[in-house]
């Protein structure tokens, strides 16, 4: 008996959703249990059914119940919080954390865009430093939450615990793109934007970061300087990896297929890119808007300048938060689970 290409996905998303729940290295071996255990039960219900579709497929997952409650069953026995709650427990703890330190990262780079009390590495470490103790005090508040909850509940039904046990079908995570066929008109699209950065960051460094506007289409083109000397600095690192990014989107579509080389390949562009906007963070302003003081007032320019490098500075943090935590997720994944 073979599943069919959606309900093999299906499978393989039912099945991911398990593993997130669970925990410790013998996890990959219960998930090929309970992919066994479903077999077993598809070979029961359609015992002349060559290749089992969606529908068929959903019906079984149905009577399983949602990944967390197969998942709770393969749980050890915990003492603050039983297997019942304790998927709910992880589940908001890590929202908590990422809360609190996406909070924190948001301060960090307001205050250093601004300059407030930075003083360089010695804030780095304060900073992170801070997201240490906070996760740990949001992980402890929520614990001592959750443990009231089991000491209170015990032998006793919650309904809302009771509804997240049952299966949705439309909430299973989607597959990682490492386990997708490769989208060929995605990648496509991805190197001619590719291609457009390289020229754009090309022609800016050429023109010593002039761009050309038109304040009235009547008049002819001017040029205005729109980057910072700060700024064009970073320019042929942004080209080099620019061109890294269009070189393995490249390879991908050659290959029809993600590999170990391409992951671990845009696993490094990562982090050249999250180092890449610390220091652009660290390196403000980098954008100016000179062109404005011919019709703005001194404040009010100035308070332009100010807000468009704070929001580039915000934003960055953002994206460096962002990466970080795929950064993680992928070379967990890349030792965990390895493409081959």
């Amino acid at each position: 008996m073979k599943l069919n290409k959606n309900a093999s996905e299906l499978m393989q998303r039912y099945l991911l959703a398990v593993k997130r729940d669970l925990t410790g290295k013998e996890r990959d071996d219960i998930a090929r249990e309970i992919e066994s255990y479903i077999y077993d039960l598809l070979e029961e219900r359609y015992p002349k059914t060559e290749e089992v579709d969606q529908a068929q497929l959903e019906a079984v997952l149905q009577e399983m119940g949602a990944p967390r409650k197969v998942a709770a069953q393969y749980s050890p026995n915990r003492y603050l919080i039983g297997p019942r709650l304790f998927p709910i427990y992880f589940l908001v703890a890590k929202i908590l954390v990422a809360v609190v330190a996406g909070a924190l990262t948001l301060s960090f780079v307001i205050s250093a865009a601004i300059g407030q009390s930075f003083e360089g590495w010695m804030s780095v470490l304060e900073y992170f430093g801070s997201i240490w103790s906070g996760a740990l005090s949001a992980i402890g508040v929520v614990t001592l939450i959750f443990a009231g909850i089991e000491h209170a509940s015990q032998g006793k039904d919650i309904e809302e615990i009771e509804e997240l046990q049952k299966l949705k079908i439309d909430e299973l995570p989607q597959l990682p793109e490492e386990e997708k066929e490769i989208s060929r008109v995605g990648i496509s699209i991805e190197i001619v934007l590719g291609v457009l950065g390289l020229a754009f960051f090309t022609y800016v460094r050429s023109m010593g970061g002039m761009v050309p506007y038109f304040f009235n289409p009547s008049t002819e083109m001017q040029l205005m300087p729109l980057f910072t000397e700060n700024f064009m600095r970073f320019i042929p690192l942004i080209l080099a990896l620019a061109g890294l990014e269009i070189a393995r989107n490249l390879t991908l579509l050659v290959q029809g297929h993600h590999s170990a080389l391409t992951n671990w390949w845009h696993i490094l562009a990562e982090c050249a890119n999250v180092i890449m906007l610390g220091f652009l963070i660290t390196s403000l302003p980098i954008v100016a808007l000179d062109a404005f003081q011919e019709i703005l007032a001194a404040d009010t320019y100035r308070l332009l300048q100010t807000l468009a490098n704070t929001g580039l500075a915000i934003a960055m943090g953002l994206g460096i938060f962002g990466s970080v935590i795929n950064i993680i997720r992928k070379i967990g994944r890349e030792i965990t689970n390895p493409v081959r």
